[in-house]
């Protein structure tokens, strides 16, 4: 346990950082991981990678092994088994808990089509790669910080659904979900910040704050990009990430994306057809939002 003063994290990404989380984001969805469609070779692999990275950084493995096991059920399919990874920070006691997660889970192949999925979610899941190892690095910070790399999310959010399920901390610790799932294509360099109730205070907090030059944060609640109208409920983005699974247990929740696009789950969606500016511009942010949520982790509620 950690027994010091405690100051506000600061988190500062360099130009190495954001090379280092290039290269995580083009291996993760490299032609030879063929997609990383959960149930298959190529999933373990990325779950392996993941794992090790975090034991690069120095964090601890929430249980025995980074790769924790699961079974869901899959429609007609029957049980799968899946693997979410996760790893701690140094703990300090009586603090409560950032979980920051990413889905690392793709499409996998259809016929001599790979779906990489660069953008969705190999982006992500090299953002938290990259945002772990900073956090490690500071041991001067008021919060404690998990980090949950999940699988099966686009069979249906069930690496959150089981994490949830069976969380290795009380909920009740858990401050806030910060979950990240495509950050790498923008039009416009807008980065979306999706939010719910018991964030608005800290959300509000951050209104005038200045953003990287390559990547402006749009808060929004509820909603995200799409009108209340849409009949298909799973585009809305409050319900179609795994943010949703901590929001219904009434816990904060901050998504950062992008919404879909052209390249949204098709063959398309490659390292090369990445929007390398943006992608490092929102890194930047959201490091910089994570630092201001350490030190005002008050501002954070329970409905």
């Amino acid at each position: 346990m950690i027994h010091a003063l405690f100051f506000a994290l600061s988190l500062s990404v360099t130009t190495q950082d954001t090379l280092k989380a290039h290269s995580h984001l083009q291996i993760l969805s490299h032609d030879q991981l063929a997609g990383r469609k959960t149930g298959t070779l190529h999933a373990s692999i990325a779950a392996d990678y993941i794992a090790k990275q975090f034991q690069n950084a120095g964090l601890s493995p929430v249980f025995t092994n980074y790769k924790v096991p699961f079974r869901y059920s899959s429609g007609f399919f029957g049980e799968k088994e899946a693997h979410n990874v996760l790893a701690v920070s140094e703990q300090i006691a009586n603090r409560p808990t950032v979980v920051i997660s990413a889905h690392f889970d793709h499409l996998g192949t259809k016929g001599r089509h790979i779906y990489n999925g660069a953008d969705d979610n190999a982006s992500g899941v090299a953002a938290l790669i990259t945002l772990a190892s900073l956090i490690a690095k500071q041991p001067s910070r008021k919060l404690n910080y998990l980090f949950l790399a999940t699988d099966a999310e686009e069979s249906g959010l069930f690496g959150a659904r089981e994490f949830i399920k069976a969380s290795p901390i009380p909920l009740s610790n858990i401050l806030i979900n910060i979950n990240l799932d495509m950050l790498g294509v923008s039009k416009r360099n807008k980065l979306l910040g999706l939010y719910n109730a018991p964030s608005k205070a800290f959300i509000e907090s951050l209104r005038t704050n200045t953003w990287h030059k390559n990547s402006e944060v749009k808060f929004t609640r509820g909603n995200g990009f799409y009108n209340r109208t849409i009949k298909n409920q799973r585009r809305r983005i409050l319900d179609a990430g795994d943010h949703r699974e901590f929001h219904r247990k009434r816990i904060a929740i901050l998504y950062f994306g992008v919404g879909e696009h052209s390249n949204y789950h098709s063959q398309h969606d490659t390292y090369e057809n990445i929007d390398h500016a943006f992608f490092d511009g929102s890194l930047h942010n959201i490091a910089k939002i994570i630092s201001q949520l350490d030190a005002n982790y008050q501002l954070l509620s329970r409905r």
